[in-house]
């Protein structure tokens, strides 16, 4: 079995927290993570099982009670939001540490109701899809390393197409090792599911063929910024009505919002998101992309790639001890870096990605004009690039493999 990433941080959590909230989008594996962690007692109900969800929902207090010194799992609680409420009752009458343990599919942030009954007693972790590192069975530093100026040998070196396959397999165990139909249909089935069912079950859009249509167009735009209002005239639908469809997939974890970079938070009031698939699998397989086009079409493979390398640091960033926050930069004369990435100390990470083999002085000139112009604190740029070795332009600036992401 993979070992994931964040299991010492669910194990830290419970030592700690009367209620840690393990989230993230459908089969990440949450399931899978929380049953292998051995807790000495431990308790689970599934919220999948139509017959246990029937009898939480007559009596959400009594169902979650539980003795001292057990952990009750309750999976997929979103779809019971009235457990919720059961649950800081009992949190409330005792201060035991690792009382429950949550897992759900969408956000609980989503809806107020449910996010306020558990404020400042739940602590929420993030399951994304398999990272990298994951899969290579390796616990990667890699921002920690960036921002200290030491990269690792990525032990083996990918190329273009090993990057574009990578990124069509995308993370979820069960799709990334599917034939090439088998895995296209296996996504495919996943967006209906999405649509069809979990989207129903956390609001009260209805709409099934819109939404489908909006999260296509979202996933053929994935890493490139847009106006809001392209998307309701292709959509046909009012703004407020995208706004609320795109929360609700932001919610199932289907996209991310990445917020742009500026000065303060004030100068960044105005300033377009961009929005990424959280997985890059959903969007080559969703789109019917081939390989061998992504390969040639310069556009194709690199919102892939770009996808992809968020899923990446994300990942990386979510594992790491310390915070990060991921932001992009775009200015007004055009001057684009994909991800600023800040740590705690305030220092900053610019990131480039190639999804080539070559890469020379023109590729760091709007990392160099940024470190000139708006760092006010160390600031190192890198090139992400599908070479074998690590590059140095500069002091500060290096090109470093796609590979090193999974080492």
């Amino acid at each position: 079995m993979i070992e994931r990433w964040l299991e010492p941080h669910i194990v830290e959590s419970m030592k700690y927290r009367r209620v840690v909230h393990l989230t993230g989008a459908r089969q990440t594996g949450k399931t899978t993570l929380v049953s292998s962690i051995p807790f000495p007692k431990t308790r689970r109900y599934t919220m999948d099982n139509a017959r246990i969800m029937e009898t939480a929902l007559s009596d959400p207090i009594e169902f979650t009670r539980r003795n001292e010194g057990e952990v009750m799992l309750l999976d997929e609680v979103q779809k019971v939001p009235e457990l919720l409420n059961a649950v800081k009752i009992h949190v409330d009458e005792s201060n035991e540490r690792g009382q429950y343990l949550l897992t759900g599919s969408a956000s609980l942030d989503f809806s107020k109701a449910v996010s306020d009954s558990l404020a400042g007693r739940m602590h929420s972790v993030r399951l994304r899809s398999l990272a990298l590192g994951e899969i290579n069975g390796n616990k990667s530093h890699f921002l920690n390393d960036a921002f200290n100026r030491v990269f690792k040998s990525s032990g083996g070196s990918l190329n273009k197409k090993d990057i574009i396959r990578l990124a069509f397999c995308g993370g979820y165990p069960e799709a990334m090792e599917l034939p090439p139909r088998p895995r296209k249909q296996w996504y495919q089935d996943y967006l209906k599911t999405l649509i069809n069912r979990d989207i129903k079950a956390v609001t009260e859009i209805r709409k099934s063929d819109i939404l489908r249509e909006i999260a296509k167009w979202l996933l053929s735009r994935t890493s490139k910024l847009f106006a809001t209002e392209e998307l309701c005239t292709a959509a046909g639908v009012s703004k407020p009505t995208t706004d609320n469809y795109i929360n609700a997939m932001c919610a199932l974890y289907m996209f991310d919002k990445v917020p742009a970079w500026n000065k303060t938070d004030y100068d960044r009031i105005g300033k377009r998101a961009k929005f990424f698939a959280a997985d890059s699998g959903l969007v080559a397989n969703c789109l019917n992309w081939k390989e061998d086009e992504a390969y040639i079409d310069s556009d194709l493979s690199g919102k892939l790639v770009e996808t992809w390398v968020y899923h990446e640091l994300s990942a990386i960033a979510d594992a790491e001890e310390q915070d990060y926050e991921i932001h992009h930069y775009r200015d007004k004369l055009k001057r684009e870096i994909d991800f600023i990435v800040t740590n705690e100390d305030g220092e900053m990470l610019g990131v480039e990605v190639k999804s080539g083999g070559m890469v020379g002085q023109d590729d760091f000139k709007h990392l160099k004009w940024f470190a000139a112009n708006l760092a006010k604190s160390r600031f190192t740029g890198i090139v992400l690039y599908a070479g074998p070795d690590v590059l140095r332009f500069g002091e500060g600036f290096y090109a470093v493999p796609l590979a090193t992401l999974g080492a």
